[in-house]
């Protein structure tokens, strides 16, 4: 009986899964439009051509908001829609709480740089990177005299929650004991990474980095988007939902003109950083080479098509795996449309056509 319930269970946990991140990021979104105004431009592209776009997939038309947040190009895909069915479409959701844990990118990903790792715990015990067994006082010890370190949740995680730094040279053994109590079972402590020359100077505080959304479809990687997410003033986190920025990267390297933050709870576009430097004179360091690690990585990663990467550079242009989500959103606020012209093809593969 149990065997043959278990594919039902597995289809209720996905589907309550993506309804869950489908309502949260509806709700988030919607706090970031500013007052609702009259568009007539708009009223009469959604008339024209987002509904009759959307009219020929057996889904329910998207909301105008929608729109008004990611501008009218109908091929956006709103996120309620991305994480509802899109997402749980392509990536296996069942796998995607253990294949996420930070603390197993060894495992998964032996061929990357990653940051230095001080101590993990999974599951309420205590390893080195190697998943070496350690005693809890063989952990705190290894967290002291190791500088500026930085602390994450390893598991359900998201948006730069719960990510704290310490300077773990001036702390007691009990202090660090606390730390751990706070964090709980499952939780990596790194060494704060030191960062190319290039990407510091637009924020040295925090780790800045490229942020790439792939897609592995129809025997290849794809590239949907890629950006950079800079920290902003007095941060050490890069997450734009934080005061950062983040700017669309062109194939060259190069960064758009144009990059966006959040300010007073709002969108805004902006032209340079908060120190002047204007974000169309800038180019990634080791651009390509951040390319080849995801391509590579990408492709064998049957099991989730889609994945968001965030890469660090370090100061001799080695590309460093920081983490990458299974469950990873869009970025077409900076980007466009998240699947371009794959946009009709994928959409008919989610929902058919009428």
């Amino acid at each position: 009986m149990a065997s043959k319930l278990r594919p039902l269970y597995d289809r209720l946990y996905i589907r309550g899964e993506a309804v869950y991140n489908a309502v949260a990021w509806r709700r988030s979104d919607k706090k970031g439009l500013p007052h609702a105004v009259p568009d007539p431009a708009l009223d009469e592209a959604y008339a024209r051509v987002i509904r009759p776009y959307w009219r020929q997939f057996r889904v329910r038309t998207p909301r105008k908001f929608w729109f008004r947040l990611f501008g009218p190009d109908p091929r956006c895909i709103p996120d309620d829609l991305w994480f509802r069915d899109v997402v749980p479409h392509y990536n296996n959701l069942i796998f995607a709480k253990g294949f996420q844990d930070k603390c197993l990118h060894n495992l998964f990903f032996p061929e990357c740089k990653r940051p230095e790792t001080v101590v993990k715990r999974v599951a309420g015990v205590f390893y080195d990177d190697d998943l070496t067994l350690l005693s809890p006082a063989e952990a705190v010890r290894r967290f002291r005299g190791q500088g500026r370190v930085i602390v994450k949740p390893s598991v359900s995680t998201g948006q730069g929650h719960g990510i704290r730094f310490y300077d773990s040279d001036s702390m007691a053994a009990e202090e660090i004991e606390a730390v751990f109590a706070r964090y709980g079972k499952n939780f990596i402590v790194q060494k704060k990474l030191a960062q190319h020359p290039d990407l510091a100077a637009l924020n040295p505080g925090s780790v800045n980095t490229v942020r790439i959304l792939s897609f592995l479809h129809g025997g290849e990687v794809h590239i949907l988007s890629s950006i950079l997410r800079v920290g902003g003033a007095d941060s050490e986190i890069d997450n734009v939902s934080q005061g950062g920025y983040q700017c669309t990267i062109r194939p060259d390297g190069m960064l758009e003109p144009e990059a966006i933050t959040k300010r007073g709870g709002a969108w805004t576009t902006v032209t340079e950083t908060a120190d002047g430097l204007r974000f169309g004179d800038l180019r990634v360091p080791a651009y390509d080479r951040v390319r080849e690690l995801v391509l590579r990585e990408s492709a064998r990663m049957a099991h989730f098509p889609l994945l968001g990467w965030d890469i660090a550079v370090d100061p001799g242009g080695d590309p460093v795996l920081v983490e990458y989500n299974v469950i990873p959103g869009q970025n077409q606020r900076t980007g466009g449309p998240t699947f371009g012209g794959l946009t009709d093809d994928v959409l008919t593969e989610v929902y058919g056509r009428r």
